[in-house]
């Protein structure tokens, strides 16, 4: 009997990447993310914007349902003054602590309270851009509320109506307190909250905070348009919103 032997199987010999391949496919992934990590980036930020947009947006609804539910009064920064003295509609009787806006208009965004002087902790109040934000000084939320909104005689007699009452009020005084939303002049160039560089109202144009948007600030008119001040347009904002007609329109969101 004639014995045959099989012959053994070839074993196929793996092979490596070449040294050009693999250049050439590092090349590739270095290719793909020059693409796409500038494209992460941007989209990230724009989710950031928006969400605060969405924020400034909410403010304006929030404060013209408060409105609504306290004699068409537009919300105060805060009310210092003594309890006994917080018992018109249009402020919440708050006990020893003062309300402020944040608290005073929390239950109209769906935001939980967790007490008055702890309401600037959540998130919607907390400016995404405010780069110094500070748990331990809560009320630097980098957002902050218009609290000169009325200003009233003529040449060097023009005097500015705070809104608010701050801890030095007196009843005498008479340049502080809430105003009618329906009495805000230039709704459509007056600002209602806007950026920051740390406090939680704007009493002066040294508060306003035009650095975050490419030497711009974001502000929610009374109006409800949420828009891009550069410094100028928003001190006349603040300060003179009727000479902010001669600038044109602003750039809009």
């Amino acid at each position: 009997m004639i014995k045959t032997h099989k012959a053994p199987p070839h074993t196929l010999c793996s092979r490596g990447f070449t040294l050009i391949e693999l250049l050439t496919v590092i090349a590739i992934i270095a290719i793909l993310a020059a693409i796409l990590i500038p494209s992460i980036s941007k989209v990230r930020e724009r989710a950031r914007e928006t969400s605060k947009l969405s924020n400034y947006r909410q403010y304006f609804i929030a404060n013209t349902m408060y409105a609504a539910d306290n004699d068409g009064f537009s919300v105060t920064t805060v009310d210092k003054r003594p309890p006994e003295l917080r018992t018109t509609r249009y402020v919440a009787n708050a006990g020893n602590s003062a309300p402020h806006w944040t608290w005073l208009l929390a239950g109209y965004l769906g935001a939980p309270t967790r007490g008055q002087w702890l309401s600037w902790l959540d998130p919607i109040y907390i400016n995404p851009y405010f780069e110094d934000y500070d748990p331990t000084k809560r009320w630097f939320t980098g957002t902050g509320l218009n609290n000169r909104i009325r200003r009233e005689g003529t040449g060097g007699s023009k005097f500015w109506h705070e809104n608010c009452f701050w801890a030095n009020w007196t009843p005498e005084k008479t340049n502080a307190g809430p105003t009618l939303l329906s009495a805000v002049t230039f709704p459509e160039y007056r600002f209602f909250v806007g950026d920051t560089h740390k406090e939680y109202h704007v009493s002066n144009t040294n508060h306003i905070n035009t650095t975050q948007h490419d030497g711009k600030g974001m502000f929610v008119l009374f109006d409800g348009s949420v828009v891009y001040y550069n410094q100028k347009e928003a001190e006349l904002s603040l300060d003179n919103p009727f000479e902010l007609r001669n600038f044109g329109s602003p750039e809009g969101l």
